[in-house]
């Protein structure tokens, strides 16, 4: 199964072809990855990395709290590090875009929960901006140091290599389903769902330790869906990957949602975005290595030789998030 590339792909492809700077010798990696890496000293490099959430393309006023924001905006930028391998997060700035009518305790809020954030997890708010806006957004920068492990890129699978995986599959597509309806009920009976959605958790522990061990030889952090992170590393590893998850892949709430919606499990597991976990390739003979040290790393698919990428054991559509 060969998809064509959608518009969201060329102009990705156009960015990366127009953005190189061969004679920059401190830009190590530039576009196409989770993040650009420069060199910043003697065994030390700077890992950094951008993203946003924009009202109406990532979630809907109606749903989301000051507080939900902050913690989203803080964890899919941290997760982007942590699909480098061993990095330490240090710093960001942080910017929005605001509504004339935005209420000011609504910035007060999410302030404090921004704050609360960078404390949990180490790093420091180093500045931002502010602009008016036609609808609200928020996008964060944040850099982190890599000092003597080798890091990880989309790029390093091999045919023979396992498709794995490590945080949820399908959870944060549920909860967003969820909210997008707006029935109290099923909110208050599947509230780890709609957990996943406002509150990834940013793997940098298992990423460091992939990094650190040598154990994987692609990875990225599965942003817009198993089958989209499985796409973008048969591109760039020139390898064809073969997905199928398990039914080790669906745990109880998720398969008792798409029990409740007549739909099967692996269409929220395979096509759903927004989980922030790690998508990575590792040779086989890795494989005890990994489970001993991340039990709950699972094998999802394998690489072949060719190019493209299939869905076994599955007959429904995919269609993964695209912006254009």
């Amino acid at each position: 199964m060969k998809k064509k590339k959608s518009g969201e792909a060329r102009l990705l492809e156009h960015i990366e072809k127009t953005f190189r700077f061969p004679l920059d010798r401190r830009l190590l990696l530039g576009p196409g990855d989770d993040c650009a890496v420069l060199r910043h000293g003697p065994g030390r490099n700077l890992v950094i990395t951008t993203d946003e959430i924009v009202e109406g393309t990532h979630y809907l006023a109606r749903f989301a709290t000051p507080e939900d924001l902050a913690r989203k905006l803080t964890r899919i930028n941290l997760s982007d590090l942590a699909s480098m391998g061993e990095v330490k997060p240090v710093s960001c700035v942080v910017g929005a875009g605001l509504r004339k009518d935005t209420p000011k305790d609504f910035m007060l809020r999410f302030m404090k929960e921004l704050k609360a954030e960078a404390l949990r997890f180490g790093i420091s708010i180093a500045g931002g901006n502010l602009a008016g806006a036609r609808e609200n957004h928020f996008y964060m920068t944040v850099w982190a140091e890599s000092r003597g492990s080798k890091l990880v890129t989309r790029y390093g699978a091999k045919p023979g290599d396992l498709l794995l995986n490590i945080g949820p599959l399908g959870l944060a597509a549920a909860g967003l389903e969820i909210l997008m309806g707006g029935r109290p009920a099923e909110k208050k009976k599947f509230p780890g769902l709609v957990k996943a959605f406002w509150r990834p958790e940013p793997m940098l522990k298992a990423g460091a330790l992939l990094g650190r061990e040598g154990l994987a030889s692609a990875m990225l952090d599965n942003s817009d869906g198993l089958a989209r992170s499985a796409a973008i590393i048969s591109d760039l590893s020139r390898c064809r990957v073969i997905v199928n998850p398990g039914e080790d892949a669906c745990p109880a709430a998720l398969r008792a949602y798409s029990a409740l919606k007549k739909k099967p499990w692996r269409q929220y597991a395979i096509s759903g975005g927004e989980d922030f976990g790690l998508v990575f390739a590792a040779p086989a003979r890795r494989l005890a290595r990994i489970k001993k040290l991340l039990p709950a790393a699972l094998v999802v698919g394998r690489l072949e030789k060719g190019s493209g990428c299939e869905i076994e054991n599955f007959n429904g559509k995919i269609k993964s998030f695209e912006h254009f």
